[in-house]
């Protein structure tokens, strides 16, 4: 298949209309989406359901609203980018501004997914109550990386390697799906939880962990020297900085969940009082 390539630029433009198309859509959609979370919940969900939600916390009640438009915003990056990632050229300096392509699912081009995931992460924060309600760990992933999308954007430039990290979200869909249930009533303990659990731990562990080891040694033998060609050393730095924030991110929360699973695994039953 071939793919209608732009040239890369060493003079930063504006991002391609895609790109901005692709970020308003998204922003259009999360707003819809968080409001929808509220009537879902009151017309679909059972009674005792809607009796769990009423009882959340104001910051619990935030992050339960954000479930629905973050689940809608993962799936369709998963579907948006799975043909260019497995796929698509991996030469960090190809970057196809087409709005509409010949190959993909969905026959949108990958620009126009990378602006998608730029949209969410900024309307993330601005919705927010507090940048301490959303998670500061969250606030530095979310504009470290609108930063990256949006400047890669502008300059044409590893859209491979940002596709790759968008199709990472197929890890989310299990995590909201965790908390559905937490919400629910269920507990840590209970099977479909635990089932949910090691399945999140175990996707999480695919898409985003193990593949860093290789990402990370392709941007020093292969794409820091391609990006540098392009932009020069400092935008190489730039954006060598952002990957690193990015490895650091995702080993922090890989580690904070080995931690829980192997407590989970240790822990003894509690003996009954007789």
């Amino acid at each position: 298949m071939e793919f209608s390539l732009s040239a890369s630029s060493s003079q930063p433009t504006l991002p391609p209309p895609s790109f901005l198309y692709g970020a308003a859509i998204s922003a259009l959609i999360y707003i819809i989406a968080r409001s929808l979370s509220h009537r879902t919940t009151t017309v679909l969900c059972t009674k005792s359901f809607q009796e769990k939600v009423a009882n959340l916390t104001f910051e619990q009640l935030y992050h339960y609203h954000s479930l629905l438009p973050s689940t809608i915003h993962a799936v369709i990056q998963i579907i948006g980018t799975y043909y260019f990632v497995f796929y698509g050229d991996k030469d960090a300096v190809v970057f196809d501004d087409e709005m509409f392509v010949s190959y993909g699912i969905t026959g949108i081009g990958p620009s126009f997914y990378m602006g998608f995931f730029v949209g969410y992460l900024i309307t993330d924060v601005i919705f927010a109550p507090s940048l301490k309600i959303l998670g500061y760990p969250f606030v530095v992933h979310h504009i470290s990386a609108a930063m990256c999308w949006t400047y890669c954007a502008s300059y044409r430039i590893m859209q491979p390697l940002a596709s790759f990290l968008q199709f990472n979200e197929l890890s989310t869909i299990l995590m909201n799906l965790r908390q559905v249930l937490l919400t629910a009533g269920y507990t840590s303990s209970d099977p479909i939880v635990t089932i949910v659990s090691l399945s999140f731990f175990a996707m999480f562990a695919a898409v985003r962990v193990f593949p860093l080891p290789f990402v990370v040694h392709q941007w020093i033998v292969r794409d820091f020297v391609s990006i540098r060609n392009e932009v020069g050393l400092g935008g190489a730095m730039l954006l060598s900085l952002f990957l690193a924030v990015n490895v650091m991110l995702q080993g922090s929360w890989f580690s904070m969940m080995v931690r829980k699973l192997i407590g989970m695994i240790t822990k003894k039953p509690k003996r009954k009082e007789h």
